[in-house]
């Protein structure tokens, strides 16, 4: 009679689970690639969305795999992100010329979407008494799904949307911090 090894039965359960649960996260985060086509298909780099659309399809479906606190967030965090998505999507449909010089209101969007956007996923992580952990996962799906549009002026867009995103969120920041001081 042969023994059983229960360290390799329980390894080849371990692997199956952990694949299942893998592949899962892919079709449940696969909605996400409709407003990646559709953020590539209206931004004015293609090239850059599709990049960062990339990101954030691997960055979704990673933190809904790891479960617990960071699959909570990625829902918030494509509500977020798609308000400066949104927002550089409709500025790069105009720009405003004055005495010779021309101007695109996609830097001022892509500010100000962060703004929101800050704001919105600290809003929802101290509403709900959420730990660093979400707002971490939140931010950085967030912040993915608004570069895609925020790309239309190619890294400062990017460093707009951050730097907006991080000014809206440093009372939450700061709030959180100070609670857990002991």
């Amino acid at each position: 009679m042969d023994s059983i090894d229960l360290a390799s039965l329980e390894q080849r359960a371990r692997l199956r689970y952990e694949v299942a649960r893998a592949a899962r996260s892919l079709l449940g985060f696969t909605p996400a690639l409709l407003l990646i086509a559709a953020a590539t298909a209206m931004g004015r780099r293609p090239s850059s969305a599709l990049v960062f659309g990339g990101l954030l399809f691997f960055t979704g479906a990673f933190l809904l795999w790891r479960g617990n606190t960071l699959h909570r967030a990625v829902l918030p965090g494509v509500l977020a992100g798609v308000i400066p998505l949104t927002f550089a999507l409709m500025a790069n449909q105009g720009h405003a010329c004055a005495g010779g010089h021309c101007s695109t209101w996609c830097l001022p969007a892509c500010i100000a979407g962060g703004v929101v956007a800050g704001l919105g996923v600290s809003w929802f992580a101290a509403r709900r008494g959420l730990d660093w952990r979400f707002w971490a996962g939140a931010s950085a799906v967030s912040l993915l799904t608004g570069a895609m549009g925020c790309a239309c002026i190619g890294s400062s867009g990017v460093i707009g949307l951050a730097g907006g995103f991080a000014a809206a969120s440093l009372p939450w920041g700061v709030r959180y911090a100070l609670s857990h001081v002991r």
